[in-house]
C-alpha cells in the first residue's frame, strides 16, 4: 500500500515543498493537504481502477480514511472512486484475464472462481450484488462476466452502482458518528489509521481463511 501511495505523494511534495518545510506539517495536517491535492484524485482514480484488475485493496478502504479529515473535496474523490472503477471494468471487459494469470494476484483462490461461476449460474447479473459482502474481489466477477454472455453496458452499471452504494452505506453511518469522534481521530489519525490497516488486514486474512 506504501508503495501505491509513494508517487503520488512524491508529486505533491514537489509540487509544495517550500510551503511544506515553511509549515513542516504533522502527519494529520500533511494527509489533509494532500487529499485536498489535485494528486489525490489521481490516486483515488488509479487505485479504484486497479483493484478492477490487479490491485487487491478495496478503494473504500482508501476513501473511508479521509471522511473524519477537515476536506472540503470528499464528493469530488468518491467521483474519482466512480470513474476510476467504470475505467477498470471497461478495461478488464476488454482485456479479459485467463485463470491462469488471475490466480497468480494476491488473495485469489480457485473456489472464489467456482463460487463467482455459481452465483452467475443461479442468478445471472443480479449475481453483482453479491460481490459488496462477499469478499470476493471484484475482478473475479469481471473475469467470469464474458462465459455467461450478460449485457456488457448493464454489467458496468450495475456493478458501479452496487459498489458505490457499499461505499456510501460506509460513509453516511460515519458521517453520523462525525460529531462525537471528529476530533479525536484528528488526533490520532496516525494510530488509527494502522489499526484500520490492521482491521483489513484481519478480513483479508479471514476471506482468505474461508475461500482457499
Amino acid at each position: 500500500m506504501v508503495l501505491f501511495f509513494a508517487p503520488f505523494m512524491a508529486v505533491f511534495y514537489v509540487r509544495h515543498r517550500q510551503a511544506i518545510r515553511e509549515k513542516k506539517p504533522h502527519f494529520n495536517q500533511f494527509m489533509e493537504l494532500f487529499f485536498q491535492s489535485k494528486p489525490s484524485n489521481f490516486l483515488v482514480l488509479f487505485w479504484a481502477m486497479g483493484e478492477a484488475i490487479f490491485w487487491f485493496i478495496i478503494p473504500e478502504f482508501l476513501l473511508l480514511l479521509f471522511i473524519f479529515m477537515r476536506i472540503k473535496r470528499k464528493k469530488a474523490l468518491l467521483l474519482y472512486d466512480v470513474l476510476g472503477t467504470t475505467a477498470g471494468t471497461i478495461i478488464g471487459l476488454v482485456f479479459v484475464i485467463p485463470h491462469s494469470i488471475l490466480l497468480q494476484v494476491p488473495y485469489i483462490f480457485p473456489n472464489m472462481i467456482t463460487q463467482v461461476q455459481q452465483w452467475y449460474e443461479q442468478s445471472g447479473i443480479w449475481a453483482l450484488l453479491y460481490q459488496p459482502f462477499s469478499g470476493v474481489p471484484y475482478k473475479v466477477f469481471i473475469a467470469e462476466m464474458h462465459t455467461y454472455g450478460l449485457p456488457i453496458i448493464a454489467f458496468i452499471l450495475l456493478a458501479v452502482t452496487v459498489r458505490i452504494a457499499r461505499y456510501a452505506i460506509a460513509y453516511y453511518l460515519l458521517v453520523v458518528m462525525y460529531p462525537a469522534f471528529h476530533k479525536f481521530v484528528q488526533k490520532h489519525y496516525s494510530i488509527l489509521f494502522i489499526i484500520g490497516i490492521a482491521l483489513f488486514t484481519f478480513m483479508l486474512m479471514r476471506v482468505s481463511t474461508t475461500y482457499s
